[in-house]
């Protein structure tokens, strides 16, 4: 099928171009081509996302239904909100599952804020969710499907990571985009704007040698935020291995306000090993438009021409022409009719006509029903599993009494047995505070030497390790520990102190 013309809207700020069927970018037309396709993206934040798994014994029909179900029952969404739903099957080795990315959004909400710009358009016939446009990359052939590779994108309001696997889309997280970090700045005391962010980005990235001594605090503040991304990336990718078979990051692609960051090689040595930065394309003009708006005008057009519509999230369709519409080609069926049997008595025609009109009222009443019995389904649903959360918080918080108990025992036993230990743990205790780690159990392992179990929450592993050396440092004759492992995002150690 030969390709169309993209006519794509920016809703941010209204400006438009028009990619054509031989890849040209313009911007210095009057007015929209009449064949045009109207195409625009929805922000990352204007769209809920949600992953899960479903039954492979459902037909396309009722999956499409039990995705629906499934996104009010496990995100909550608002009864009396009218949603886009819709969504992708993700590729898995997993059989007899399907795994499900499905993306909502408020129709009403949308509205309101893009208002402005949608009123300059009668319909728009594709809109795309930011995360799935990268697959235009693979089918214009301008990046090789055999890598883990992984989009990083940032701009003014909006951030994201994506993760493709051979040129499929397998999963995305938000990230800070350049208003949060302004804002995090400046309560900091440390004033710049999302576009004085934006121009040192691009010009001295994450190099510590090219800034000045005053511009350290704004270092050190930006290179933790992309620690922080890399980390992300690092532990969804692991989490990815045994679902999608993604080993490891073979190729980062990071972009901040449509400049490649080079700077950041050595950040992505640190966390992702063998891992390189590399650039999307070397053709695409990016000085006219927001490289994703790019990206996404290039992926419509891809899936306008393979006539697949699957992730297409509109809800501002063009209207079918009457005579196209089911409605339309029965009205013409019935005139040409009316002509041929206009011998019939005529109480015969008012007859079809009674009998249209009570199939359409009974229509009408099934599908409110169906509506109803859906949403009751979803409350009842809801309920139950409501019911059961919080039998599951009842025996955990029995299960931390309990526990508290124990410890609490131990330390009056120990209080009991030898005073001094009482100068120990107003010790333990302060450093407990200072680095903001919790104590799950006390075991005497001699009569002078404690065990303590120490955990951590914090997504850095160092604080049980300072907190030993600062035990050392008061004097403490020994202290060492096992293994520091992670388990559900928790660091943990069993620490022994010796007086």
């Amino acid at each position: 099928m030969p390709k169309e013309s993209i006519y794509f809207i920016d809703l941010k700020d209204n400006n438009t171009f028009l990619l054509t069927p031989d890849n040209q970018i313009q911007t210095d037309f009057k007015t929209k081509p009449k064949k045009a396709i109207t195409a625009t993206r929805l922000s990352y934040d204007d769209i809920i996302i949600h992953s899960f798994k479903l039954d492979k014994k459902y037909t396309q029909d009722e999956l499409a239904f039990q995705v629906e179900l499934k996104m009010y029952e496990d995100l909550n969404l608002d009864l009396q909100k009218v949603y886009h739903i819709s969504y992708i099957q993700k590729p898995t080795q997993i059989e007899d599952t399907y795994l499900i990315e499905a993306f909502a959004y408020d129709i009403d909400a949308i509205k309101q804020k893009y208002e402005k710009n949608l009123k300059s358009f009668k319909h728009i016939d594709f809109i795309a969710a930011p995360s799935l446009i990268y697959q235009t990359l693979y089918e214009n052939k301008y990046l090789q499907k055999n890598s883990n590779d992984v989009f990083i994108y940032i701009d003014k309001s909006e951030a994201f990571v994506s993760f493709y696997k051979d040129g499929a889309y397998i999963t995305s997280k938000k990230i800070k985009s350049l208003d949060i970090m302004a804002n995090e700045l400046n309560n900091k005391n440390i004033n710049y704007t999302s576009q004085e962010l934006k121009e040192i980005l691009q010009t001295k990235g994450i190099d510590k040698n090219q800034y000045d001594l005053s511009e350290y605090s704004l270092y050190e503040y930006l290179h933790e935020v992309f620690e922080n991304i890399f980390s992300t990336v690092k532990n969804i990718a692991l989490h990815s291995r045994s679902i999608y078979q993604f080993e490891n990051v073979d190729k980062v692609y990071i972009y901040a306000n449509n400049q490649l960051l080079t700077s950041l090689k050595p950040l992505v040595q640190n966390y992702l090993q063998e891992a390189t930065i590399h650039p999307l394309f070397g053709n695409f003009d990016q000085t006219k438009s927001n490289l994703l708006d790019l990206l996404s005008a290039y992926y419509i057009q891809n899936k306008i021409a393979k006539n697949d519509l699957q992730e297409n999230l509109t809800f501002y369709k063009k209207k079918t022409p009457f005579y196209k519409r089911e409605v339309g080609k029965f009205t013409l069926i019935a005139t040409a009719a009316l002509v041929l049997i206009a011998i019939y008595p005529s109480y015969k025609q008012y007859q079809i006509y009674t009998q249209t009109q009570e199939n359409q009222t009974l229509q009408e009443k099934y599908d409110h029903l169906v509506q109803t019995t859906k949403k009751l389904e979803t409350k009842d649903k809801k309920i139950k599993k409501e019911i059961k959360s919080y039998s599951k918080k009842e025996k955990e918080i029995d299960q931390k009494f309990a526990k508290l108990q124990k410890v609490t025992q131990k330390l009056l036993a120990l209080k009991t047995k030898d005073n001094s230990y009482t100068t120990i743990f107003l010790t333990v205790n302060q450093l407990l505070q200072k680095y903001h780690l919790s104590l799950s159990q006390v075991k005497q392992t001699g009569e002078r030497s404690l065990d303590l179990e120490i955990y951590s929450k914090q997504s850095k592993r160092d604080t049980i390790a300072l907190f030993m050396q600062e035990l050392l440092a008061k004097g403490y004759k020994n202290v060492s520990s096992n293994e520091i492992t992670l388990n559900d995002d928790t660091y943990k150690s069993i620490i022994n102190i010796q007086r």
